[in-house]
């Protein structure tokens, strides 16, 4: 296959991570890079619609991660992430409007933000799926569906989901498993929790615990769920969603009531757990190959704290990108 390009830098991936990773390279004056995405129709519009306010308060996300790092392999990682993201959102927060007392609070005008780093990295960015990352003697081979990339640094930056449950997401035309791309080149894959479950789905459609907040939570028999119902209503379900699921274990059906609204609710895979082990820099155990976002693991202890990955997303994206500008 032919060569495409020449160049530093390859992130695989244009989500939210992959972009954002994109905006700091370049405020820091980086244009050799490529952004490498499977199809123009995957570039996440709903990563930056998504940023919306999660009700949790950073003192809260603060001690919910102390505790998650407590006598765990990640703990320095952690400790980054606690001790930097009010430094990013205050950054954030010249970019578009928010409560800088809220993670992910409400975005005034999303598509503005998505289309500035859109504009800043178009001329950078190649529409075409990774099948595989190759370490040479003097550079990093990534081969596309279009072609050969030669690079020296690789930041895997893709939805985990996506990679995990790919006959799932057909038509995003995401064939390759990179999970096992990252494996195979060297880096330490972790499967701790395979994926975790989101219990605010409906009729396939993820439903945000936010829009749900005037909703009351009843079973078949209509009966309250209480925890759901106070979760919801103290903004903190997006801690707990493993212990909402639990509650729903005992119900065959569970509704979110509003007046005449009804909606019914089921449990659906949300996001990966475990993913490409990395420290407290983004790096991988191969040299100059990094991971950041859904597919990176060692943010999350045991669960994924629901509402944190916008988050590590804002912290780490500038932590990686100080490694490739260094």
């Amino acid at each position: 296959m032919k060569t495409i390009k020449k160049t530093d830098t390859v992130i695989i991936g244009a989500g939210f991570s992959g972009l954002y990773l994109a905006h700091h390279l370049i405020v820091g004056g980086k244009r050799d890079f490529l952004i490498v995405a499977p199809d123009i129709q995957t570039v996440s519009d709903k990563s930056y619609f998504n940023i919306r306010s999660r009700g949790v308060k950073q003192t809260s996300l603060r001690e919910s991660m102390r505790i998650a790092g407590y006598g765990k392999s990640n703990k320095q990682l952690v400790s980054v992430f606690v001790n930097n993201i009010d430094d990013e959102l205050t950054y954030l927060s010249h970019l578009i409007k928010m409560k800088p007392s809220y993670l992910g609070a409400i975005v005034a005008n999303p598509k503005s933000l998505l289309n500035k780093i859109r504009k800043e990295s178009r001329f950078s960015r190649v529409y075409a799926e990774v099948l595989s990352v190759q370490k040479k003697r003097l550079y990093t081979e990534v081969l596309t569906n279009e072609g050969i990339i030669h690079c020296k640094k690789v930041v895997f930056c893709f939805g985990g989901l996506r990679a995990r449950l790919s006959e799932k997401f057909v038509d995003e035309k995401v064939g390759s498993n990179l999970f096992k791309v990252a494996k195979d080149i060297g880096c330490a894959v972790m499967y701790q929790d395979l994926v975790m479950k989101h219990p605010f789905y409906s009729k396939g459609v993820c439903i945000p615990s936010d829009d749900l907040y005037n909703f009351d939570f009843v079973d078949d028999k209509s009966k309250r769920l209480e925890l759901t119902h106070h979760l919801v209503g103290a903004h903190n379900a997006h801690h707990r969603f493993d212990d909402i699921c639990r509650e729903y274990q005992r119900t065959v059906k569970r509704y979110a009531i509003n007046g005449d609204k009804i909606i019914e609710l089921d449990i659906e895979p949300h996001f990966v757990l475990g993913g490409i082990q990395i420290n407290k820099r983004g790096e991988t155990k191969v040299s100059n190959i990094y991971a950041l976002g859904e597919c990176a693991y060692g943010v999350h202890g045991k669960g994924r704290l629901g509402g944190g990955s916008i988050g590590e997303i804002l912290v780490m994206s500038r932590v990686v990108a100080q490694q490739i500008l260094n």
